[in-house]
């Protein structure tokens, strides 16, 4: 009897330390952290024209692939998406999107868009992330020997 309850403690605490560790687990995809990145520091508006240096965010399920791109905007939409090949050259990025909407740009990053393969892609304005703020400097501690 007394090893039926040691196996039932057992495993009801081996449960609970694993219902909290795959809680804790921050999302680390490429998505995820520019938009925490932006969430925190914010962006400087983006203006018309084109924008190199930008990401280029796809993700299908739990996969997400960022890739570097340009893309051309105009009236605050995004109008025409260049993915970057490692040699240096470009080719226009043309999904089949589920819905005809506008990529409108939000706090440096553009709005999701589903492609009919239930891809979603975002643009992300790397180049118009705010700096960091400064912090405060803390104060140094005083030793045992100053007393």
């Amino acid at each position: 009897m007394k090893q039926v309850l040691y196996v039932f403690a057992f495993l009801s605490s081996s449960l609970v330390l694993f219902a909290q560790s795959s809680s804790d687990k921050e999302d680390k995809s490429c998505y995820a952290m520019w938009a925490k990145a932006f969430e925190i520091r914010g962006s400087h508006e983006i203006k018309d024209g084109w924008h190199d240096g930008v990401v280029l965010s796809i993700r299908s399920g739990s996969r997400n692939d960022c890739y570097t791109a340009k893309v051309q905007v105009e009236k605050g939409d995004v109008k025409d998406i260049f993915i970057k090949f490692v040699d240096g050259r470009y080719e226009p990025y043309l999904p089949k999107f589920k819905y005809d909407q506008k990529i409108s740009i939000t706090n440096g990053i553009s709005r999701t868009i589903q492609t009919v393969d239930d891809e979603l892609v975002n643009i992300i304005f790397i180049n118009h992330l705010l700096p960091k703020k400064q912090a405060y400097e803390k104060a140094p501690l005083p030793s045992l020997d100053d007393f």
